[in-house]
């Protein structure tokens, strides 16, 4: 049976047919063997090798007995489903980052199920309060959105950057912010796990 695969099902075409193509040559058997012994033909058996077509699910088990095998050791693994996340303008509320008064707020954009990173959102009034260092595992990237802020690498240096500006560095190396300027900051924080 000659399936027309197009989109996923030629995903599916593809993976099952090099599944077989492997299990076969690892086998040391022809095509015309393998074909005839599970009584299909040769060309189909090509087709399904390539991709092209699709078996049934009679064929299927004729070729993993005549290969010695589980038909589901020919089957592709299915893949997770992706997990999408939204996070709109004014999902969840600015958190202040210390109790001063006039200190940077953050907010989560981006965690969990859907990710293996944190994303925050950092936003720094002129002059605002930054917090002291910082250390974490993973590797962070800071983007700056708006404004001019100070990174300071404890034992490393520090950078003044701009609007467009990023920087990654591992966790492990102290960090602190500072605000550049009397204009107000807006940063993210993409923090990714070293797991």
């Amino acid at each position: 049976m000659v399936t027309d695969t197009t989109g996923e099902d030629a995903l599916i075409g593809v993976s099952l047919g090099r599944e077989i193509r492997t299990a076969r040559q690892e086998r040391n058997l022809s095509m015309r063997a393998l074909a005839a012994d599970a009584q299909i033909s040769q060309p189909f058996l090509s087709q399904i090798e390539s991709g092209q077509a699709l078996p049934s699910v009679v064929t299927l088990f004729r070729l993993a007995k005549v290969l010695g095998i589980s038909p589901s050791n020919l089957l592709p693994a299915i893949p997770e489903p992706a997990q999408i996340l939204v996070t709109r303008a004014n999902d969840g509320g600015h958190v202040a980052v210390d109790e001063s008064g006039t200190a940077a707020t953050s907010r989560i954009l981006s965690s969990g199920a859907a990710t293996r990173a944190v994303v925050q959102e950092y936003r720094f009034p002129a002059e605002a309060a930054v917090g002291e260092w910082f250390e974490s595992d993973g590797e962070l990237t800071v983007y700056v959105v708006s404004g001019t802020i100070r990174v300071e690498l404890f034992g490393h240096g520090e950078w003044e950057l701009s609007a467009g500006d990023a920087l990654a560095h591992p966790g492990a190396i102290r960090n602190r912010w500072s605000v550049c300027g009397d204009e107000p900051a807006t940063v993210l924080l993409a923090y990714a796990t070293d797991n």
